[in-house]
């Protein structure tokens, strides 16, 4: 009997059967591997190993969705598409109607359909990654789980409160090839879970339509505007912004205490600061020049070069009060190379979900990436390059500030440079740092003060000072990094704090950190 009924369906997809024989060939197993926004994917129930499926049978405007054995055909086919709010439309292939709840139902054991999008809650999912293998498909209105009601063909599909079983993960598995590893472009840590903000991830201008930019003044205005945006640069093309020269008092610091003869670096005295205060002779200020533009980020933006030589020369962009924004695959230079406190790299203040990837920074005055206030941040695959032959000792001083902020750092290279790789600072800090690479960093890699927790995991410190210092009153806990070179002997390994007790922690994956010093050189940076 059941063979009749197979043999019925299979009548019925008759059309299909071409794509049926080649999709169902190569199509992946099992995959726990977040979606690539805009792909082609099967659905598959981890209890029962049964696709979801729009009913073929059901010829009404909103047919019923059920799970049958994988075949390959249309109709149990999906395109997930993420929206710039983090959510995902699930759409079928076979009728381009998208997975629906029922009459936007809040109730156990409604229905879920195919429709038409409205782009209604109903029709919205999450996908949350389950520690046991797949994920919970979760509706965006009702905040219930996809569920199938059984494990046998064309058992129905349904939304319910989610009770853990296996009849409520689902593998997404896409159409050709194998399952996508893990890549350097996969968002992992902070940036990837909900937040305060209501936000599920970081999607910055999602699927939005591209802008092309090769102006700074083209740039400020699309990193401004109040609408989601993706911003490109083209690979080859550096924007330049910088001003024309404008005077600023400055300290003058005899680079000689840094056994420098013959060098002066400026700083920027701040607020009340004196220069004597700075580490000046007298408080007598010197007039020099600056040059730097501040490009405003509003949210819901991605701002991505095209290839290894995008960049963007004498702008600090700043990301205050904002939310959903993506920096990657980009370099960043040459602001006030010669000063201190004359503008950042990027400024990330009081925002969340911020994604900074792939980016390069070099001669940059003050912090090439500061953190303050903020929640949901990931940094990845960044390089810090330190040298710098304008300021005392040739290297950077001031690289990453973390302050009562929420971050992740993974797969990021600090170059010889001198401190702050990063400093963390204060109650509410809470940093990841894991499969990172410090090279000859000369005062100290990692500081941590002011009760800031900070958990190092599976690093690459090589001749490197003060790997994980506690500068007064941090809580470190470091397991499984690798030290060579002074890093070896350095006493400032500090450790055995029970930290991030109060959070919930991410899926990421630990390295064997005596491999990372090619990937990361060689991965870091735009490519």
């Amino acid at each position: 009997m059941e063979l009749i009924r197979k043999i019925r369906r299979w009548h019925k997809h008759l059309a299909f059967i071409l794509v049926a024989f080649t999709s169902f060939a190569a199509s992946a197993e099992n995959c726990t591997v977040t979606p690539t926004s805009g792909n082609t994917y099967s659905i598959i129930n981890r209890g029962s190993g049964l696709a979801l499926d729009v009913n073929t049978s059901d010829t009404s405007d909103a047919p019923n969705v059920i799970t049958y054995e994988y075949w390959g055909g249309t109709n149990q086919q999906f395109v997930l598409t993420q929206d710039s709010d983090g959510y995902w439309v699930i759409k079928s292939s076979y009728n381009s109607k998208v997975l629906d709840v029922l009459n936007s139902s809040t109730s156990n054991g409604a229905n879920v359909l195919v429709y038409e999008d409205w782009e209604g809650d109903n029709q919205r999912w999450s996908l949350k990654a389950s520690s046991s293998g797949g994920f919970n498909i979760v509706n965006k209105n009702s905040e219930m789980s996809l569920t199938v009601e059984g494990s046998d063909n064309e058992d129905n599909v349904y939304q319910n409160e989610d009770a853990a079983g296996s009849s409520q993960r689902w593998y997404i598995n896409p159409i050709s090839g194998s399952c996508e590893s893990e890549s350097d472009d996969d968002l992992v840590g902070f940036a990837a879970q909900s937040g305060d903000d209501g936000l599920s991830t970081t999607t910055g201008g999602g699927s939005t339509t591209a802008i092309t930019v090769t102006t700074c003044d083209d740039l400020s205005d699309a990193l401004s505007s109040s609408s989601a945006a993706v911003i490109q640069i083209p690979d080859g093309t550096t924007i330049d912004c910088h001003t024309s020269d404008r005077t600023v008092a400055t300290c003058p610091l005899d680079c000689a205490d840094w056994g420098d003869d013959g060098k002066t670096w400026y700083r920027v005295p701040v607020g009340s600061q004196t220069c004597t205060e700075l580490g000046s002779d007298s408080d007598d200020t010197v007039n020099v020049t600056r040059n730097e533009t501040t490009l405003t980020v509003g949210s819901n933006k991605t701002l991505e070069g095209l290839g290894s030589s995008s960049t963007i020369s004498g702008a600090s962009l700043n990301i205050n009060g904002q939310t959903n924004v993506i920096i990657r695959n980009l370099t960043i230079k040459d602001i006030n190379p010669a000063l201190v406190e004359a503008g950042d790299g990027i400024s990330v203040d009081d925002s969340s979900h911020v994604w900074i990837d792939h980016v390069a920074f070099s001669e940059i005055s003050d912090g090439y990436v500061d953190v303050g206030d903020s929640q949901n941040v990931t940094l990845s695959w960044n390089r810090f390059y330190g040298y710098n032959e304008q300021v005392c000792a040739n290297q950077h001083w001031y690289t990453n500030l973390v302050d009562n902020s929420q971050v992740t750092f993974h797969h990021n290279f600090w170059d010889t440079a001198a401190g702050r790789n990063p400093k963390v600072d204060g109650e509410d800090a809470r940093v990841h740092l894991f499969n990172n690479y410090w090279k000859d960093i000369t005062y100290f890699s990692i500081g941590g003060d002011d009760s800031a927790e900070v958990l190092v995991e599976n690093n690459y410190f090589e001749n490197s000072a003060k790997p994980h210092w506690n500068i007064g009153d941090a809580y470190f806990d470091a397991s499984d990094n690798t030290y060579t070179g002074v890093s070896a002997t350095d006493q400032y390994k500090d450790s055995g704090s029970t930290v991030f007790s109060d959070i919930d922690m991410y899926s990421y994956s630990l390295e064997d950190p005596s491999e990372l010093g090619d990937e990361v050189d060689g991965g870091t940076g735009p490519q």
